[in-house]
């Protein structure tokens, strides 16, 4: 009986070894799968590549970035004391507003970087709404353009061109953030400024793109804090979209708090959603494989057009039609970064000096992004396929 007890009793504490071990392994396996974030540059451009749960994202966000984030908040409370009828306590306020719309899952990406960038959450909100700060300083905003082609205007797969106008403040903090969420999603890259948690421009690992023109010249409408702020709503919409016809049903079941027009696109086509306060038209391709928008809504359904032929939002619409067909069939990712970095001047869409912030140009069906911030960062490649992760 002693030694048939003893030979149990030995059993017994090798399956309990091994248990514990598997547990370890399980254990081990389950950390070392989802990477730590990382830091990355394109040029002088940050890029930060962010996995796990939407809190261990804004915990990598605030340590890696925890510097720039710091300087970029610093720099807004010490400029904003130059721009009248405007106050710190006014983007905290409108920092607060954002926040409260927010779903859970980017309230917690906000939390983590709050608490690893030393910033504190009063802080993180405010920065999280700094484009208000940033558009208060100009007195001509909002006056973004987008153009598409494919088919009979480019030479190979779709591109896609956006100059984002909101002048030179915090172009030094101009910031490429790829969100691998482990808990759902698909992943996201968005471009911006840093500590900026939502997307205005960016596409996704299924090669969804979008950008986003203020909408406000043909719906002056405002729903700001009775719904959720659109560029969060975006960010939503890419991790939950792997086609255009997905993001189109996005939009026609989501109202925004302001008026936008939203350009979508992936490998096979564009088209701009002129996203109302009350509703979405999708406006089609102007011609077979040609898209270009600019800040007002143009479908013939809302039955307005605007009245000022002189003012820059026909201009650049006209200026990318006419550079569009003077290069149609020619036109490459490189032959898009010419285009959109014309002078409106010179009969193109750029607002120089210091109007444009940033440009992009995507190609969606090879996942590539090329940026350009003017006067700190010519274009620079980006090739998001090394930084999406795709979740067993």
């Amino acid at each position: 009986m002693d030694n048939c007890s003893e030979v149990i009793g030995s059993n017994m504490k090798k399956s309990v070894i091994l248990v514990l071990l598997g547990v370890l392994c399980i254990s081990i396996c389950s950390c070392t799968s989802v990477p730590r974030g990382e830091l990355k540059k394109a040029g002088k451009i940050n890029v930060l590549v962010l996995n796990g749960s939407y809190r261990e994202m804004g915990e990598q966000y605030g340590t890696l970035l925890k510097k720039e984030l710091n300087e970029n908040y610093n720099g807004i409370a010490k400029d904003i004391k130059k721009i009248e009828d405007l106050t710190l306590e006014d983007v905290q306020e409108y920092g607060e507003v954002i926040y409260s719309t927010y779903p859970q899952k980017y309230k917690d990406i906000l939390e983590g970087l709050a608490e690893t960038s030393g910033l504190g959450m009063q802080k993180a909100k405010t920065l999280n709404a700094q484009e208000i700060y940033i558009s208060a300083a100009l007195v001509d905003m909002f006056k973004c353009t987008g153009m598409a082609v494919w088919g009979d205007y480019s030479e190979g797969p779709l591109v896609f061109g956006r100059n984002y106008d909101l002048g030179p403040a915090n172009h030094q903090y101009a910031t490429l953030v790829v969100y691998n969420p482990s808990d759902g999603g698909v992943p996201t890259a968005s471009f911006t400024f840093a500590g900026a948690i939502y997307v205005t421009s960016g596409m996704n690992s299924s090669g969804v793109f979008l950008e986003l023109n203020n909408g406000s010249a043909s719906d002056p409408s405002d729903f700001t804090g009775q719904r959720v702020f659109a560029p969060a709503d975006l960010f939503a919409f890419l991790e939950s979209s792997t086609s255009l016809d997905q993001l189109k049903t996005c939009f026609e079941s989501t109202l925004p708090d302001m008026a936008y027009i939203v350009q979508g696109a992936d490998k096979d086509g564009a088209v701009s959603f002129e996203w109302a306060t009350s509703g979405v038209k999708v406006r089609r391709a102007d011609k077979d494989g040609l898209l270009v928008a600019t800040n007002a809504f143009f479908d013939p359904a809302w039955g307005q057009t605007p009245e000022d032929t002189t003012d820059a939002i026909i201009t650049r619409r006209t200026n990318l039609f006419k550079l569009a067909e003077e290069n149609k069939g020619k036109i490459t990712p490189e032959k898009m970064m010419e285009i959109i970095s014309t002078p409106l001047e010179e009969g193109g869409a750029f607002r120089a000096p210091n109007l444009t912030s940033f440009e992009i140009v995507a190609q969606p069906e090879t996942l590539t992004m090329w940026l350009r911030v003017p006067e700190y960062q010519d274009w620079v490649k980006v090739d998001l396929n090394q930084y999406f992760q795709h979740w067993q």
